[in-house]
């Protein structure tokens, strides 16, 4: 919350608003901040619609002196004889004038108290606010600039452009795209839509079986099914086992106490692609989890895979993340990645299961 200077509203001030509020003759009400209170220190009479009473507005304004302004808006329910609209309503836009040359104290002192001046009136009335530095601001055609912008509505967030590009080039409706509800559910893992072959081998990686499982996602069903589940025999072979142009989930042992979970999605993928398996991979992580036994230490993505997860970058990565592997890196100088000391796949223990610790043989004084 942005902290506030701590000036107050006048009882002058409050009592002059709700008299505006009943007259329905009342354009513009200036509030300035004197001493250490907010006062009523001009008003405009409605002479005609809004955009003809804005351009009388500078009549309120000084070149230095900042100030809010509370302009009623146009009502739309009654006109005069002339067709002139009457502002019976009572929405109200609130102005900040800022001039560029006001002193910094007066700027700060406005920008911490803006907030008091509409909890003070009244917040339901405000419906709109302007900004300004400049007179012409707060102008009619000042309005109308304000107004082009806040109907264009806002920007859109990177996830909805990639949904609007998905609909605009590749002609998928509405029911097709993953929507809110479905996301929300994979990420929280209540649920994920894992085919019977991407549970056997799953199940068989929690207990050693194969040493990786590579999952694809088929977008049109929004099913999780196995591309390949075997038993590599060196690190070399993880890059060559997934596509160079496919998003995968991929689960590795890359020693028998370190499973990895990896994101690849390499850059050339679609943005459905990207959209499916983003939303994915959360809920996955959970089934794997709670409801496979499959165990995971490190968890990371990756964008070029032939680079990424070669065994000099997957030494890299377990060392960085895993305190005790990082330990063990350390030893290791140069070039001389743990991949190559250990090309082969150890079998990990069963769940429940510890390490049973042996004493080493005592070494003979004899040997050569």
């Amino acid at each position: 919350m942005a902290h506030q200077s701590g000036i107050q509203g006048s009882s002058d001030l409050s009592a002059k608003f709700v008299d505006a509020l009943s007259d329905g003759t009342t354009r513009a009400l200036k509030v300035s901040i004197v001493g250490e209170t907010l006062e009523a220190t001009g008003n405009l009479q409605t002479l005609g619609t809004l955009e003809e009473d804005m351009d009388r507005l500078h009549s309120l304004l000084e070149e230095t002196e900042p100030c809010y302004l509370l302009v009623r808006l146009d009502g739309g329910n009654g006109s005069t004889g002339d067709g002139t609209q009457q502002p019976t309503g009572n929405k109200w836009m609130f102005c900040s004038y800022v001039p560029d040359s006001a002193k910094v104290r007066a700027k700060m002192l406005y920008a911490s108290t803006k907030a008091t001046v509409t909890k003070t009136l009244g917040e339901s009335y405000f419906v709109d606010d302007i900004f300004g530095t400049d007179a012409q601001d707060f102008s009619a055609s000042g309005y109308r600039r304000h107004r082009q912008h806040v109907d264009s509505g806002a920007p859109l967030t990177e996830r909805e452009e990639e949904m609007q590009r998905i609909r605009d080039l590749e002609g998928y409706s509405a029911a097709d795209m993953p929507t809110m509800d479905s996301r929300r559910t994979h990420v929280s893992g209540a649920t994920c839509p894992l085919t019977d072959g991407a549970r056997t081998a799953l199940s068989d990686y929690a207990r050693g079986t194969v040493n990786i499982v590579v999952l694809a996602i088929d977008p049109r069903s929004e099913t999780v099914d196995v591309d390949r589940a075997e038993t590599l025999q060196s690190h070399d072979d993880v890059a060559p086992a997934l596509p160079a142009n496919a998003p995968r989930l991929v689960f590795y042992w890359y020693d028998s106490s370190t499973s990895l979970f990896v994101y690849s999605c390499p850059a050339s993928c679609g943005v459905r692609e990207r959209m499916v398996y983003s939303s994915f991979r959360h809920g996955l992580l959970t089934t794997a989890q709670d409801s496979l036994g499959v165990a995971v230490h490190a968890k990371f993505e990756v964008d070029d895979p032939k680079t990424e997860l070669s065994a000099q970058a997957l030494a890299q990565e377990v060392a960085d993340r895993i305190p005790a592997a990082r330990a063990a890196a350390s030893s290791i100088g140069g070039a001389q990645a743990a991949p190559a000391a250990q090309p082969r796949f150890k079998r990990p223990l069963p769940p429940g299961r510890r390490p049973r610790t042996s004493t080493p043989p005592a070494s003979s004084s004899g040997s050569g």
